[in-house]
């Protein structure tokens, strides 16, 4: 028994320890791709940030500055893939937005999107001013503000506070029940909807999932394109301007 306790120990700790290691590597390899971006040697901090893309690792200030390097190299395309992607973990920085700007004036196609109603694009800024998971905090922190008002609704001694606070409890709760919808509607806008990038320098989309579709139009690297629909190997996208076709798998990476 005595045995099989050391044993387990010694797993244990070499499993904290592997884990400790690992995130060690990780900062360092970090700190060393910074370095580099910072001394100008673009080309390989590029390299570095992505073996830690490679291995898993998220953030936005990864993907930020990844696309930072590629920006600077000239490697649009997978610039505007990392700042999409970092936009999708803080969609309301407003340096991912500007550097996202100009990278996509890079881009070769310039597809006039499908005009928006001024409220529904007056709505798509509105919610995106925060992340879903900030949304959804400001909505618990309502819900607890609402649950101690309600607290003070039941022992109230007079029946004038009684109405005071079950009003504020009403209207709180109503501020919560409208935080939890706006936070819904920003994780179905920036994560229930699938985008790609075009990676390779130029693509046609087809009218069938076959290289023997018809060629229905051409896209070049660094558009960025809806996913609504996929088979094996290939994809159905959406451009802005609303059309449709279908797109081999290797010529896009998600976001």
């Amino acid at each position: 028994m005595r045995n099989y306790i050391l044993t387990l120990l010694i797993i244990l700790s070499s499993c904290l320890l592997s884990d400790a290691a690992n995130n060690i590597t990780a900062e360092q390899q970090y700190d060393k791709a910074s370095k580099l971006y910072k001394s100008g040697n673009y080309a390989e901090a590029s390299m570095q940030y992505q073996n830690l893309v490679n291995d898993g690792k998220r953030s936005t200030a990864l993907f930020f500055n990844l696309a930072n390097c590629y920006y600077k190299t000239g490697d649009y395309a997978k610039a505007i893939l990392n700042y999409e992607r970092a936009k999708k973990i803080s969609p309301a920085d407003e340096d991912i937005e500007y550097n996202l700007k100009l990278a996509n004036a890079k881009a070769s196609d310039k597809i006039d999107p499908i005009p928006q109603l001024f409220y529904e694009k007056w709505w798509s800024i509105f919610i995106t001013t925060f992340s879903p998971t900030e949304w959804s905090a400001f909505a618990i922190i309502t819900l607890w503000i609402a649950v101690g008002i309600f607290l003070i609704y039941l022992f109230a001694k007079t029946v004038e506070k009684k109405k005071k606070s079950f009003y504020a409890t009403t209207i709180v709760f109503a501020i919560s029940v409208c935080l939890f919808i706006v936070a819904r509607s920003a994780n179905k806008l920036i994560y229930n909807y699938s985008f790609a990038i075009i990676m390779d320098s130029s693509a046609y989309a087809k009218s069938a999932p076959d290289e023997k579709g018809t060629n229905l139009f051409l896209l070049h690297n660094g558009t960025k394109v809806e996913v609504i629909e996929e088979q094996e190997g290939w994809k159905k996208i959406k451009i802005a301007n609303g059309n449709t076709g279908w797109m081999a798998n290797a010529a896009l990476e998600n976001i």
